[in-house]
């Protein structure tokens, strides 16, 4: 059995639904949203908060690199085109 319960093509709008599910309960129960919790859930919990920290670090990091990407049209900027620039030619 793999790892992963979502398939690649649905896993981001299905894991949006958990996380709306798992948002809603703790606005609604506040601080008894973790004092209900077992040992288990509270670990998973936490594990669930530190990848939500990696999730936001590396979307701000693919999401620049992706907009880099769409803006280089294969041609030097204005700072490259007069450091190359010869006045002789």
């Amino acid at each position: 059995m793999s790892d992963y319960p979502n398939m690649s093509y649905c896993m981001c709008s299905n894991t949006l639904l958990a996380m709306n599910q798992i948002v809603n309960e703790m606005n609604e129960q506040g601080p008894q949203f973790l004092n209900d919790m077992g040992r288990e859930e509270k670990r998973a919990f936490q594990a669930l908060f530190n990848m939500c920290e990696d999730f936001m670090s590396l979307s701000e990091e693919i999401t620049e690199q992706s907009e880099n990407e769409d803006e280089y049209d294969g041609q030097p900027d204005e700072a490259q085109e007069w450091h190359d620039f010869d006045p002789d030619c």
